[in-house]
């Protein structure tokens, strides 16, 4: 064998060598994908979590609000309604109330965790019967009117705990129930 002639081994070996670079080179850039978009697709999904979330807060945000607005209104037509039972505007009024606050239950009981929607029945309850007792006979419940307004202002702070707001130390009040 002459010097100027290189063993078949070698070529063989170089081949097989750059074979296995190039697989091991295609074999790590597959791994490196694969992290890459597993990274991103976990990303993607916390952002969509995100996104669920902040509309949902949205939501119930908007549902405590309407419906504070209606049950201050339904509060506001009851007194009145209490100081002057026989008024056929302010039947009218409250009855219109009712139905408002009807209304509004819906999304809250669609939004709101469990504990809330325990609570908010509560809450209403008592007030829907003042106000039927009202509209039908005439009678006053202070009773009913004093639990309404006490379960509301447990419902109220609770509404405020779940959206993340500072809410009034009502703990004196929980241990009455």
């Amino acid at each position: 064998m002459s010097s100027a002639q290189v063993p078949l081994w070698v070529p063989i070996l170089v081949g097989v060598l750059g074979v296995a670079g190039v697989v091991t080179a295609q074999v790590i850039t597959t791994f490196r994908e694969e992290r890459r978009w597993r990274r991103e697709q976990q990303r993607e999904d916390l952002r969509w979590q995100r996104q669920k979330e902040e509309r949902t807060h949205e939501a119930r945000s908007e549902a405590y609000a309407e419906l504070i607005g209606v049950v201050e209104a339904l509060d506001f037509a009851l007194f009145r309604m209490r100081k002057s039972k026989k008024d056929p505007v302010l039947k009218d009024d409250l009855r219109e109330v009712i139905s408002k606050a009807r209304l509004a239950l819906g999304p809250v009981n669609l939004h709101a965790p469990e504990r809330i929607r325990v609570k908010l029945k509560e809450s209403m309850l008592p007030r829907f019967d003042l106000a039927a007792k009202l509209l039908e006979e005439g009678e006053d419940d202070l009773e009913k009117w004093h639990k309404g307004q006490r379960e509301y202002r447990l419902l109220r702070a609770d509404m405020r705990r779940d959206l993340g707001l500072d809410a009034e130390d009502l703990s004196h009040w929980e241990d009455k129930g």
